[in-house]
């Protein structure tokens, strides 16, 4: 499918872990749950970490999850310095061998966070090749993107959202910069606008290439917590979208 990955963003320790693998199963093969991880949040003993073991135990290998890393742990991955917690969840494996954490999405905005030294972080990268990664691409991160690119690194994804976690959808999608990098597309998607916001990516996305993209803040409740009814909806409107955009793939 030319719509290959939906992301949930933002489920956490307030979201029921059985409703939400079951919700994945309905959709499975495209969607993946991207869960927010960083060591104010997901340190040993918190409740996101338990649940975070709860969540993954209960994951098939039909479900996809990626660890979202932010702040310190951005950092420190992007040192080569893996928090315990984090290296308990990436070792994690499916009696088949594959990873439970499909892909691991890195955070990172140069000036907001420190610059991270490329050849330490293609190093650190590397020594985690069953996973695939996701790299921010924004106007700060673009020339580190691209000094990654050039040394030969086979990047998994870029994710591109101007807003940068804002939750603002641009009056206009950015075509890729790379043609051959797999691409997904953030900010501001919703259940009311994703089959709209799908239209503006699909006239700039290369015909013949797949993309992704991911929700998190319309997603939420009034509860300020993941909605499932919110999720299904976001997943059933871009699903349909997908199949019936098959054919032109």
């Amino acid at each position: 499918m030319r719509l290959s990955t939906i992301v949930l963003s933002g489920a956490n320790e307030h979201t029921d872990a059985e409703a939400i693998i079951s919700l994945c199963k309905d959709f499975s093969g495209i969607s993946e749950l991207g869960i927010q991880v960083s060591g104010d949040k997901a340190y040993y003993s918190s409740g996101r970490y338990w649940w975070l073991q709860l969540l993954c135990h209960l994951a098939t290998p039909d479900i996809r999850i990626a660890l979202h890393l932010n702040k310190d742990w951005v950092e420190d991955f992007c040192a080569g310095k893996i928090p315990p917690e984090l290296e308990t969840f990436l070792a994690l494996s499916h009696p088949d061998g594959s990873p439970k954490i499909k892909r691991i999405q890195l955070n990172f905005k140069i000036g907001r966070e420190k610059a991270p030294n490329v050849h330490t972080l293609l190093c650190t990268m590397k020594r985690y090749a069953r996973h695939d990664f996701i790299l921010s691409y924004n106007d700060s991160n673009q020339d580190f993107i691209r000094q990654i690119r050039e040394s030969g690194f086979k990047i998994g994804a870029l994710l591109y959202d101007s807003s940068f976690g804002e939750g603002i959808a641009p009056s206009k999608r950015p075509a890729p910069v790379f043609n051959d990098v797999y691409q997904g597309y953030a900010g501001g998607l919703s259940p009311d606008n994703v089959v709209a916001e799908l239209e503006k990516i699909d006239t700039v996305v290369p015909p013949g290439k797949s993309f992704f993209i991911d929700a998190e803040g319309k997603l939420k409740g009034e509860d300020g917590h993941l909605s499932l009814e919110k999720c299904k909806i976001f997943l059933t409107r871009a699903y349909a979208w997908a199949w019936d955009h098959s054919a032109d793939f």
